[in-house]
């Protein structure tokens, strides 16, 4: 670990620290977690347990602007899903070889990670993160962004998640 990561982890924990609210938080971590990594793009799903599907509360997605309604439903075949399914995180490497989901053309690589977030055992949402170049995601990478999950999960967990 260099210490330009460890300056960029310390520049998003001290956003983090000032942000105003809840929403002000999730856009540090969208913003700063993928220069942390070296990926592309981020998106923050929170579950909502009354349509039961993943609704996208915070991204750096230039190209989908801010539609409050981009969600992930069970029938959907998605990264997201399949982590819901296993009830545990992946990494994936070729997301067309290991899940058979075709790559978009947005994405240069085929490397993706989906972090869960969970307070306790009940499922908060997923940290989704794509595109990250050279040798795609690392456990580092996983590891990294499962603190930041974490941290994330209590936090929802003390937030009225109908006010995001």
């Amino acid at each position: 670990m260099n210490d330009s990561y460890l300056d960029m982890l310390y520049t998003m924990a001290k956003e983090l620290n000032t942000a105003e609210d809840v929403p002000a938080m999730l856009n540090a971590v969208i913003n700063h977690l993928p220069k942390v990594l070296g990926a592309k793009y981020c998106s923050l799903f929170i579950w909502n347990p009354s349509s039961a599907e993943l609704e996208m509360k915070a991204h750096n997605h230039a190209d989908i602007g801010q539609d409050p309604f981009i969600h992930v439903g069970s029938e959907q075949k998605s990264i997201m899903n399949l982590v819901l399914s296993r009830k545990s995180s992946l990494i994936i490497r070729d997301i067309e070889e290991e899940i058979g989901v075709q790559n978009k053309d947005k994405y240069t690589t085929k490397s993706f990670m989906c972090i869960m977030i969970r307070h306790g055992e009940e499922m908060k949402g997923v940290l989704n993160l794509a595109d990250k170049a050279h040798s795609g995601f690392t456990k580092d990478d996983m590891l990294i962004t499962s603190i930041i999950s974490e941290l994330f999960g209590a936090l929802l967990a003390r937030t009225d998640l109908n006010t995001l």
